[in-house]
């Protein structure tokens, strides 16, 4: 994992040194942006957009859920297949945390009058994430109720695909979908039914390695 990471981090470099040394074309552009199907999920997901090329946008992802174990992600339980495990003694009370996704996106177009196209995209994403829980040990009788909590940062990597399309001329949307790669201490997370901020929701107990998720951006164009 951390081989990739640096891989991961110097294309990024990489690509934004080819972007902003390279021959200019287009001024900088600028949107801010907000997913949608991660309101249920009671998650605010905001994203801010940079390009000076038509080709190549830059992507500053940051967000916060407020209560995961309040919400009512429907997404995540349709993308996730479902297992009799369950949370196996766990009751989480609480799923709170932040994120910050950074990346870029690569468009499949040629110049920004375009504003219909398809693009790729790859990300390092950092999750900070509160647990509550209480626990149950289910093989001993009557057991004594633990009260847990714990934070656990994980980092992981996200690839992107989507479709970006024009709904006026300061708005702009696009749906895609995400899939992410955590770090192996996503293993640290109470139970097995685990959300984590900015990668989505996912039942672990069947040794799901990826966490998908569904992304449709409203975007505001500031410039």
């Amino acid at each position: 994992m951390k081989a990739n990471i640096k891989t991961f981090l110097f294309g990024i470099i990489a690509l934004i040194s080819a972007n902003v040394f390279g021959q200019v074309k287009e001024r900088w552009s600028h949107d801010i942006g907000i997913n949608l199907l991660q309101i249920p999920a009671t998650t605010i997901d905001l994203t801010y957009e940079t390009a000076n090329n038509p080709r190549y946008t830059m992507i500053f992802n940051p967000g916060y859920t407020i209560n995961y174990s309040n919400s009512f992600d429907f997404i995540g339980f349709l993308l996730s297949p479902h297992y009799k495990c369950g949370n196996d003694g766990y009751a989480i009370k609480k799923l709170s945390g932040g994120f910050l996704k950074i990346g870029m996106k690569f468009n499949l177009r040629k110049t920004t009058e375009k504003r219909n196209y398809f693009y790729l995209g790859a990300f390092m994403t950092n999750s900070m994430i509160y647990e509550k829980a209480e626990y149950e040990n289910w093989e001993i009788p009557n057991s004594r109720i633990e009260h847990l909590n714990q934070k656990t940062f994980i980092i992981g990597l996200t690839a992107a695909v989507g479709y970006n399309f024009k709904i006026s001329d300061k708005l702009t949307s696009d749906f895609g979908v995400h899939i992410s790669i955590p770090s192996k201490n996503y293993d640290d997370l109470y139970g097995y039914s685990n959300y984590i901020s900015g990668m989505g929701y996912m039942e672990t107990c069947g040794n799901a390695t990826i966490f998908p998720m569904i992304v449709l951006n409203l975007k505001y164009k500031l410039k």
